[in-house]
């Protein structure tokens, strides 16, 4: 029915909008390690850098030490993706879109069973991979990189970070 950024910078839901599925949580490790999964439909991307989940926040002062995709419905006719980070205060300003990952093609989510793991220094990493988040919580975005959709596809992405 409708949602409200308040004065006090929380996010409120009314009527049926409150029930809405979330597709992520978030998880503990055994040891200080942490990780987010989120459930995302490639073919429900846009271009626009989209929060893919109310529920989820990433923590500032997070380590983040990898990230993997876990192809779980092989992408189709899409081009790429980024995955990143949208501050949470206020739901609009950018901490950084492919943070996690920066346009992270079709070809390495085009087989049901295929996990891709990227650290610091891989191709497709983005830049928040093996940094501190700094000053602000956020929700995690996604979007497509050009106007080329997706018809098909179902991927996980998990975020591995631990607190400093």
């Amino acid at each position: 029915m409708g949602t409200w950024l308040n004065n006090d910078k929380l996010y409120r839901k009314f009527g049926t909008t409150q029930a809405t599925v979330q597709k992520g949580g978030e998880y503990r490790l055994d040891g200080p390690e942490h990780m987010i999964e989120v459930k995302l439909t490639l073919a429900d991307l846009t271009q626009t850098e989209t929060i893919q989940s109310d529920t989820i926040f990433f923590p500032k002062n997070a380590r983040i030490t990898k990230v993997e995709v876990v192809t779980h419905t092989a992408a189709a006719t899409g081009t790429a993706i980024d995955v990143g980070l949208i501050r949470s205060t206020d739901r609009t300003t950018e901490i950084d879109y492919n943070g996690f990952l920066a346009a992270f093609p079709t070809g390495s989510m085009n087989a049901a069973g295929l996990t891709t793991t990227l650290y610091e220094a891989t191709t497709y990493n983005g830049a928040l991979i093996g940094t501190t988040t700094a000053d602000y919580a956020g929700h995690i975005s996604a979007s497509m990189t050009d106007a080329t959709a997706f018809t098909a596809g179902v991927i996980y992405v998990r975020i591995f970070y631990y607190m400093v």
